[in-house]
């Protein structure tokens, strides 16, 4: 995998194949079948990459088994896609545990979230960083998310985390355009990559070199067309994507993973299973949902741009 990333990453979701055991009660296995479809689907509408067990992924609720059944899974129907893991945690060791286990199942590149909850300082976010990079040959994209992790660093100690070897993007989630200004000129020549999805239009003109999406789940074909919008310099036609993909991006801030399943059942037929604490969505935010579904699917986008949420994927 190249060091000069650019494109759509999509922050897949897991399906989930649920069950009931008298003895047990309710559960849920990776639907591994699903997970190969969608990412065919993912690769036919150009996305560039696919991270699997993330945030929209429900990582900290799979097993070791489960992440490397998923990166198989996904390794398998990528494509020319290039297929990255999350491997990060509060703890180093475990983070470098699953980078191993992740570049032994296949991925090409390891995300690696700032370590949360344990409130490091940022000589420990080095570190903690170094150890990871030292373990795999696989790049690492760091992934900055203050809201998510609370983990507060600087421009200037993000873009020293830059020079660590065998990094090769950064993942910014911050709504703050100084900052990303300031982040794509003091970025040591990784790339940079646009996270916060409310922005992204605007984030990504100041200079990004791909964006990081998880309402690309669902509307794949949408997301890198505002892509091409932002690396053609077409502000006007990026905004006009944004503004599409908005009802999306708000469903999404507000009700999580549940949402993206609950729009995938509709379209491809996944499961809207999620695992606890995360609950499936309430009638109310149903309604919501598809109604969001319809503003999606109302007026094709200007340019080449096929349907926004798929009725072809596999099933």
């Amino acid at each position: 995998m190249s060091a000069a990333f650019s494109g759509v990453v999509t922050s897949l979701v897991t399906p989930f194949k649920s069950s009931f055991d008298a003895d047990f009660g309710r559960s849920s296995t990776v639907d591994t079948f699903r997970v190969a479809s969608l990412t065919r689907w993912q690769a036919r509408s150009g996305v560039a990459a696919v991270a699997v067990a993330g945030w929209a992924g429900e990582g900290s609720t799979l097993e070791q088994a489960e992440r490397i059944a998923l990166i198989e899974a996904t390794a398998s129907a990528k494509g020319r896609m290039s297929v990255l893991a999350h491997v990060g945690t509060p703890s180093t060791a475990r983070s470098i545990a699953l980078a191993l286990d992740a570049e032994a199942a296949g991925a090409d590149g390891l995300v690696l979230v700032m370590p949360f909850y344990n409130k490091p300082s940022f000589s420990g976010v080095r570190a903690h960083v170094e150890a990871v990079a030292a373990a795999t040959r696989l790049p690492l994209f760091l992934e900055f998310d203050e809201a998510a992790t609370k983990v507060q660093l600087s421009s200037c100690q993000m873009a020293e985390l830059t020079r660590v070897a065998n990094v090769a993007a950064i993942v910014d989630h911050s709504a703050n355009p100084l900052h990303v200004e300031c982040m794509t000129r003091a970025r040591h020549g990784v790339a940079f990559l646009a996270g916060h999805e409310p922005t992204a239009a605007a984030t990504g003109l100041l200079g990004a070199d791909g964006l990081f999406s998880a309402v690309a789940n669902v509307a794949p074909t949408l997301v890198v067309g505002l892509w091409d919008a932002i690396r053609g310099n077409d502000g006007a036609l990026a905004r006009e994507f944004q503004s599409r993909l908005r009802p999306l991006v708000d469903l999404v801030e507000a009700e999580g993973v549940a949402a993206l399943k609950d729009l995938l059942h509709e379209s491809v037929g996944c499961e809207t299973t999620v695992r606890l604490p995360l609950h499936t969505l309430g009638r109310a935010a149903q309604r919501q949902a598809a109604s969001v579904r319809d503003a999606i699917e109302a007026v094709p986008p200007r340019g080449p741009v096929r349907p926004a949420v798929a009725a072809g994927a596999a099933r």
